[in-house]
């Protein structure tokens, strides 16, 4: 066999090997893509759900917001209505005041006066009892907005920049 001969017979089992591999990468090349396609697929569904997830984190954080704009509100609220509780005692107190000075100056009416000064005190025992109730419900939303500030926060950290 001469060099040519055995040139030429090399080149054709070359070219064979050579359209047996491009037969195989071909061939693995749509097995690749199909594989692909179903990763991409995957991956669609997965993106698809994690935005789903923000909408819904989104909704609860306006939500949370709302919330805590309706607490901010009440709590506004009762410190006004603390202030009035508190104007009011000041004034019963003043009161009081009075009636024992005038307590002094009219012994003839002292029984009275006394029955007075005490449905004062109850009064005023009402009004520091609610003041002590206005306190704790303040203190419970201060607790409570301290409570949704930290769980805003936590979930601005969870969602990223």
């Amino acid at each position: 066999m001469t060099d040519q001969e055995l040139n030429a017979r090399f080149e054709s089992v070359a070219k064979v090997i050579k359209a047996e591999i491009k037969a195989e990468i071909k061939a693995e090349g749509v097995t690749t893509r199909r594989h692909f396609d179903v990763v991409a697929e995957g991956l669609r569904a997965d993106i698809k759900m994690i935005a789903e997830g923000h909408d819904a984190l989104r909704e609860d954080m306006a939500g949370v917001k709302a919330g805590q704009a309706r607490l901010e509100t009440r709590q506004e609220r009762l410190e006004i209505r603390q202030f009035a509780l508190e104007h009011r005692q000041g004034r019963l107190e003043e009161r009081q005041e009075r009636l024992e000075e005038r307590q002094g100056r009219l012994e003839e009416r002292q029984g009275r006066l006394e029955e007075r000064q005490g449905r004062l005190e109850e009064r005023q025992g009402r009004l520091e009892d609610r003041q002590v109730t206005l306190e704790e419900n303040q203190q419970a939303l201060v607790d409570g907005q301290r409570t949704l500030v930290t769980e805003v926060r936590l979930l601005t950290l969870r969602l990223g920049p």
